[in-house]
């Protein structure tokens, strides 16, 4: 039976060309818990000069699936059900972390929770996220984070 493999993990997900785009890093995941890091660019602010809540948002989303992805089966898929995000103070540079939980894995919904730290430590947002598990997926035509990305996620013409 094959058990979950943090370091292939790890460089499947920061390897994924969207987490790559949003400047994302997993620093690690594995017991229901992970840590993602996200470096702040200017091209992640909003108009105000901060962090795009849209980025907060993609870090909750993020931070519990791969904190999910540690305890779950790995014969199994999930989707999103739901994401929500507190914002509680803006982030105009560096860096910030997320820390994502697992609160609930049933066999069909799973629940965590996020907290996003700046560099001082303080939590600068916090959320929650919601996943239906699948428990066989279909094979799939687009890329997943677990699989191998055929012609490096680009679909040619």
């Amino acid at each position: 039976m094959k058990t979950f493999d943090e370091q292939f993990y790890k460089e499947r997900v920061n390897t994924f060309p969207f987490i790559r785009l949003m400047g994302m890093r997993l620093l690690s995941a594995g017991g229901g818990k992970s840590v993602m890091r996200c470096r702040i660019r200017p091209v992640l602010r909003n108009t105000a000069g901060t962090l795009h809540g849209g980025v907060m948002g993609t870090l909750v989303d993020m931070s519990v699936a791969t904190a999910l992805r540690s305890v779950m089966p790995l014969s199994s898929g999930m989707t999103t059900v739901e994401y929500k995000v507190n914002f509680l103070k803006p982030v105009p540079d560096g860096v910030v972390t997320a820390h994502g939980t697992i609160l609930r894995l049933g066999k069909t919904i799973a629940a965590g929770s996020v907290e996003i730290r700046n560099e001082e430590g303080e939590v600068v947002a916090f959320g929650s996220a919601t996943y239906y598990i699948v428990p066989n997926p279909k094979k799939r035509s687009v890329p997943a984070i677990m699989g191998r990305l055929p012609g490096g996620g680009r679909k040619r013409r």
